[in-house]
């Protein structure tokens, strides 16, 4: 890997940073508040998802309109200024309004830097080294998360969330260093000549990227089983900051996020092993279900509660997997031009109804239980099943 890529994944891995340290102290100190914690932890999450799903297309269309290395930083510096500035507030329920305000800002920040670092990767990294990067870019991304999750307990329960803030500001500042230094000399990376912001002219270049996607049969077809997947996630998540309740154990949720980050490590080193077909994606979606499942076990058994720790090691290491060589298959295959538009619309799909997930998780009361996690497994299993024989019967290549 060259000087440029090591730069770039350096930013990456130290913004991924500073994304679990703000969402483990936020989410973390808005579950403390009881029932009025799970109705603005629904908030917090549902306000990040709608604004995703509208503005991820827009994000897209400006990452092939505009050089994409710019709106990194610009987004990676604004990030930075929200995050010092509401670590100012003192006020308890102006910090809670100020941090689902600043969500939502970050959330905004995010449609636009998400869809243009992955179109920017073909940009920095050789074709031939595109899978190796991500690769190991999930391994650094989750070496980091292993360690977060600690850090972040240490620091909310030992300093508070207002440290918390200023620690994620100077995160997004050592990204936006990193972004800086990277230096191009290629074509690639002259600023376009087509940067009008015309309403008809975005709104083409996003029904481009629908169009281009629906052409490709398998790419849509794995969309929609990444949509309706990733409703059961979204309840997931939701889940996830209860978990200390849950178990009866104050480190649980920190121990589930390290866990997590252990399984994606595992994932992303034994990734370039599994062939990628149809069949073998879908196959790790189903054993992610599985993990999924044996969070469950430790209350309804009676056994040690390592043991349900361990199931969240074992869904997001398959999870990984398959992220890997869907995103490695579409950097490969699309044209840079259009790279922007195509990210953005598998961005704006996949999650298009997870509000829908956190939004009934959060009217329902009695989903706060640990049966919830097998009820969730046990979906994501049996739909990767029927979407394999469907693969099977309509698909040449299983």
């Amino acid at each position: 890997m060259n000087l440029n890529g090591l730069k770039l994944l350096s930013s990456r891995a130290i913004n991924k940073l500073g994304d679990v340290l703000y969402d483990y102290g936020n989410s973390t100190w808005i579950a403390s508040m009881g029932s009025l914690g799970q109705k603005f932890l629904g908030i917090y999450q549902i306000a990040e998802l709608l604004v995703s799903i509208v503005l991820n297309p827009f994000g897209g269309a400006l990452a092939d309109r505009f050089k994409r290395r710019k709106i990194l930083l610009v987004t990676d510096g604004l990030c930075a200024i929200i995050c010092l500035g509401i670590s100012f507030i003192g006020n308890t329920q102006l910090l809670l309004y100020g941090l689902i305000a600043a969500n939502v800002v970050l959330a905004i920040s995010s449609a636009f830097s998400g869809p243009a670092y992955k179109s920017y990767i073909p940009e920095v990294v050789d074709k031939t080294d595109i899978v190796t990067y991500n690769s190991n870019l999930e391994t650094v991304v989750q070496i980091i998360k292993v360690s977060s999750p600690v850090v972040g307990f240490f620091i909310f329960n030992h300093l508070g969330i207002r440290l918390t803030l200023v620690i994620d500001a100077l995160t997004f500042f050592l990204s936006f260093l990193c972004l800086y230094a990277i230096k191009l000399e290629t074509e690639e990376e002259v600023e376009p000549t087509n940067k009008t912001l015309a309403a008809k002219a975005i709104a083409t270049d996003i029904l481009e990227g629908f169009t281009y996607i629906k052409k490709e049969k398998e790419i849509f077809f794995l969309l929609v089983i990444a949509a309706l997947v990733n409703t059961f996630i979204a309840m997931f998540n939701y889940l996830l900051p209860f978990t200390n309740h849950l178990f009866k154990d104050s480190s649980a949720y920190a121990s589930l996020l390290s866990l997590a980050a252990v399984g994606s490590i595992i994932g992303a080193l034994f990734a370039r092993k599994v062939k990628n077909s149809m069949s073998s994606l879908l196959w790790m979606l189903a054993f992610s279900g599985l993990g999924m499942m044996v969070i469950s076990l430790s209350p309804l058994l009676n056994i040690p509660v390592w043991l349900s720790y361990s199931g969240n090691l074992l869904f997001e290491g398959f999870l990984t997997i398959f992220n890997i060589h869907f995103f490695s298959q579409v950097q490969l295959r699309v044209a840079k031009a259009y790279m922007g538009r195509v990210i953005s619309t598998i961005f704006t799909v996949a999650i298009l109804f997870m509000p829908l997930g956190t939004l009934t998780m959060t009217l329902l009361p009695v989903a706060l239980s640990v049966t919830s996690f097998m009820v969730l497994g046990s979906a994501i299993f049996l739909m990767s099943m029927l979407a394999l024989i469907y693969v099977r019967r309509n698909f040449s290549q299983s």
